[in-house]
This record gives C-alpha cells, structure tokens and sequence, in this order.
C-alpha cells in the first residue's frame, strides 16, 4: 500500500456513511474537516456536501477508532482525508489531493481494492487474477499513472510485468503535484445570528464546467416588515471568488436590497433574482440583473429556500435548484442560506 494511502485496522459499521450525512450511493465516499468553516464535507467524486458534524466526532473519539486516527488530526485539520469502500466495509486515509485523484478514477479503485485483497474473503485467488485482468484490459488503466499514488503504480506494473517501474515515480510525483483540490466557495463570513435565527446551511455542488452557479438563499433580512422599508432589510454579498465567472442566484421571500461587494478579480456574468416581494440590487454596475419577483413581475422561478437538506425544505430546494440549473445550463456550485440573514461571502 502507498504511503499516501494507509488502510486502517478497523471495518467501518453498515450504518456509518448514514450517520456522517451521506445519502448518495457511490461505492467510494470520502470525508474531510473543512476547518475554515468549521463544518465536515462529502465527496464521492461526482458530489460534495455537507455533514454531521456531531456524528464526525463521535466517530473519531470512539474507543477502536481514535489510536488507529490520532495521528492524521482529522478532527481538525484538511490535509487527511477518510476514504472507505461501502462494499467491503474498509477504511483508508490520504491526502486530499491523492483520495481526490483516486475518487476521479472509479478504474483505480477498483484496482485499490484489488490489490489490496479488500474481496479477499469473497474471491478465490482465481477470480482475484480474472478481476486484475478485466481492469488491466481497460484503455484507461494504461493512464493510470495520471492519478495512482506510487506505492499503487509500481503494484500494477509488479503484477503485468512490465518492469521495474522506476519511470513512473517522477511522472507520478508531477501529477499529483498538478492536482489543486476543489477549493470551498463557502465562508465563515456568513451571519446568521439575528433575532434567533441562527441556523447557517450549505451545500457544496460541482465546479467542473466554464462557470459556476452560487445561491444564496434567505426568508428574510429583517423582522420588521411593517414599513416595507429596503435599507433596512439589507443583506452584504461579498464575491471575491477569482476561479471562474460566476452566475450570482438571490432567493428571498421578504423584500431584500441586495448590496453587492465584487472584489478584484472577480467576475460576475449576470445576477438572477427570485422573490415573492420586491428585491433589488446595489454595489455594483454594467452586470446584467434578472429580477423575478412576484410583486414587481408577476412571476417567480421557485420556492424560497433557506436550508438544505433532507427535511421539508428538500423539496422546495429542487425545485428552485433545478430551474437555476436548467436555465443557466450548469450545475450549482453552491448553497448558502439561512432564515433571517444579513452577510454572505463567497471566497
């Protein structure tokens, strides 16, 4: 096994992935803390979300579970991430930038796995030698030095005899070395605490396409709605988000002026605007504004959501998701919302 891949002594529960808060089902699915926001995130190469935070902790300060991890500081730090395979129960840690790769390639995996004898106990070596075969049979397996940490390489080049494998470490090193991981859009700068509403929420989507799609969605900025006063229900967006040009989505059910702040650097194609009240838009000039809100339009592209998750709001959630999606062409990069907010970023 790479050193940059540890296999841990302890078999993962059948409910484990469940209590993190993952609900998709890929074999493969990864955890890391993002200290930064303080919040756990998903990733099983197609999808990054958000976690259970609580259940994280739980987990590592387990008896069986907290000498095998001490040492990779999961609980605090972003450099390890844990990896396990819903199949056969196992857990690994990496780094970030090696569980990545590996996510990235489904091939590889199940090469992982393979070798390291992760079906031992449902496979004759027999159909352990078939399974290597299918998989080395693959076009892709022959580029697999694109993402295979070394130790993985070598394993592969060992088992085809190929030879001794010594070309591969620099142009494995240089590839890893080129991967960046997927740096989160979402900011501690979020405040959520006015009048009781503190109850922050996120999602953390792809950002594989030419641009990015970012919601911020509220209820509300201020409780007083009496007046229908808009300086008083203001809400700070901060971009400073320089990696691609960004689709800008608001979502509010109360009036909401929307004071935008576009740092250097960053660049924002158009704003869309969904609202039942009136909603407008300052702080910035020459970007194209779609409003739709049902009291100055006439029409609304979705419900007005404020949490993610699987709760009642889930569906309203897809609902507005999906058109955004649609419309733009793209996929959400991120969520950001709250009941009653007044600052966002996005970083």
């Amino acid at each position: 096994m790479s050193n940059l891949v540890q296999r841990l002594e302890i078999t993962a529960h059948p409910q484990l992935e469940k209590s993190l808060g993952y609900r998709g089902d890929s074999r493969w699915v990864a955890w890391r803390w993002e200290p930064d926001i303080d919040q756990l995130i998903s990733s099983d190469g197609k999808t990054v979300g958000t976690g259970n935070n609580m259940a994280w902790l739980v987990f590592l300060q387990h008896d069986l579970v907290d000498p095998a991890v001490q040492e990779y500081n999961l609980g605090e730090g972003d450099r390890y991430w844990l990896l396990l395979d819903t199949e056969t129960r196992n857990l690994y840690v990496g780094e970030g930038k090696t569980v990545q790769s590996l996510l990235e390639q489904p091939e590889s995996l199940a090469l992982l796995a393979c070798l390291d004898g992760g079906n031992a106990d449902r496979q004759t070596g027999e159909t352990w030698q078939e399974t290597l075969s299918q998989l080395t049979a693959k076009p892709v397996v022959r580029h697999l030095t694109n993402a295979l940490p070394f130790g993985i390489a070598a394993a592969l080049i060992g088992a085809l005899g190929v030879g001794t494998g010594l070309w591969v470490v620099p142009a494995v090193q240089q590839k890893l070395a080129e991967k960046t991981a997927f740096i989160s859009p979402i900011s501690s700068a979020a405040n959520c605490g006015l009048g009781g509403s503190d109850d922050f929420s996120a999602y953390i989507g792809s950002s594989s396409g030419n641009k990015e799609l970012h919601l911020i969605g509220v209820y509300e900025a201020n409780a007083d709605h009496k007046n229908r006063d808009l300086s008083k229900s203001a809400i700070q967006i901060k971009v400073e988000r320089r990696n691609k040009p960004i689709i800008l989505a608001l979502s509010a059910y109360e009036p909401v002026q929307w004071n935008i702040t576009a740092e250097p650097g960053a660049v924002i194609e158009k704003i869309i605007v969904n609202g039942y009240n009136n909603q407008t838009v300052s702080g910035v000039s020459g970007i194209p504004i779609e409003e739709h809100s049902y009291e100055e339009t006439g029409n609304y592209i979705g419900d007005f959501i404020y949490k993610w998750g699987a709760t009642a709001e889930s569906t309203n959630t897809s609902s507005l998701v999906t058109k955004l999606e649609q419309i733009n062409r793209t996929s959400l990069t991120s969520f950001q919302g709250c009941y009653r907010g007044t600052n966002f970023a996005i970083k």
